[in-house]
């Protein structure tokens, strides 16, 4: 078998001597618009990014500095269109416009005459009723100097509403509790009921603080945060209402503060004072899913990914997610509670944190 394989090397050289050896892998250039974008009612604006793919001869590095690159300047229309449930467009149609405003991050990308290429459109001026989960959305956007045209669409993820970590407190002023009096094995649930279109859920706590120092305290805004992601979470399937749940130690919230604050420079700091703490639920659709998980870092001997695109024509991604409202409250101030362990606990007894009854104190 291999002397066969020599042997039609060796004919093909002979039947072929006038062949060049040299190849261009850059071939003939195709238009390949990239797009990103993310359909979220519980924002002020909508945003969707538009880039297109390059190759050239040299270094690619240098051709990621030249705007024109990646970057359409002034021939691109995008369009959002809504359809009802039985497929009839809702006029009328949206143009999203270019929008500067968000600075671009430093780096291979980015040259000195160079902005994020986004589009977007503010919220309001959709008008009311144009977010429905019961309709189905269009992007569509078309190159006038080219004549090239890419499209995706996706549903909405429907809110759960009011999602409770624990049940609310029957006070007037709820609050969290994630340490209890002499039980250090104490678990916190963050629980809800999944959202229509919803595929995939995050978790995460904001902790808010403010410091004071010799010099003033930090405060409006200046106020400090600590934010702490949870793995995600996965439905069964998209109709909505699965109950859903994510529960830890409530030690290792103190745990949390304290690996992210201890070792960090205090000078001039007198004392931290706790604040309203926030409890987010993120939600994300079944093509955000997909697309999460086929960049996900590969774990094994196989380094290969497939891509995934739900852009027609195009490469990239277009669905939807929706940012529940947080859940905000102030932090247990009972004793031997949350802002007491905060105060003196073994993970932040040296952070100068504020015990539940708002002193100072050296702790035992």
């Amino acid at each position: 078998m291999k002397k066969n394989f020599v042997y039609l090397l060796f004919l093909s050289s002979v039947l072929f001597p006038a062949c060049s050896t040299k190849m261009d892998i850059n071939g003939q250039y195709k238009e390949t618009m990239v797009v990103y974008g993310l359909l979220d009612q519980s924002q002020n604006k909508q945003y969707i990014k538009v880039n297109k793919a390059f190759l050239g001869q040299g270094n690619a590095y240098s051709y990621a500095q030249i705007k024109d690159s990646s970057q359409y300047v002034h021939s691109l229309t995008v369009k959002l269109q809504r359809f009802d449930s039985n497929g009839n467009i809702i006029l009328p149609e949206k143009t999203l416009s270019p929008d500067k405003s968000v600075p671009k991050d430093p780096g291979i990308f980015y040259g000195p005459d160079q902005a994020n290429a986004i589009y977007s459109i503010d919220s309001a001026s959709l008008g009311a009723g144009f977010f429905n989960t019961s309709n189905t959305y269009k992007l569509i956007i078309s190159n006038s100097e080219t004549g090239t045209q890419v499209s995706s669409q996706t549903s909405l993820i429907s809110s759960i509403g009011q999602f409770v970590s624990p049940a609310p407190s029957t006070s007037i002023n709820p609050v969290l509790s994630f340490i209890i009096p002499n039980n250090n094995n104490y678990r916190f649930f963050i629980k809800w009921n999944s959202g229509v279109n919803a595929r995939i859920y995050q978790p995460s706590i904001r902790f808010n603080y403010i410091d004071s120092t010799i010099n003033g305290s930090s405060a409006g805004n200046d106020t400090l945060h600590l934010d702490w992601q949870f793995p995600t979470q996965n439905t069964q399937g998209l109709a909505g209402n699965e109950a859903m749940e994510f529960d830890f130690l409530g030690q290792s919230f103190l745990q949390f503060i304290g690996n992210q604050l201890n070792g960090k420079p205090t000078t001039n700091l007198v004392a931290r004072r706790a604040l309203k703490t926030e409890i987010h639920l993120t939600a994300g659709a079944d093509d955000l899913n997909t697309y999460i998980q086929v960049n996900a870092p590969s774990t094994g001997i196989v380094q290969d990914k497939p891509i995934f695109t739900n852009i027609n024509n195009g490469l990239g991604i277009f669905s939807a997610r929706f940012n529940e409202a947080p859940v905000s409250r102030v932090l247990s101030s009972s004793t031997g509670g949350t802002l007491d362990s905060l105060a003196c606990g073994q993970y932040t007894r040296s952070l100068k944190f504020l015990n539940g009854q708002g002193q100072l104190i050296i702790c035992q």
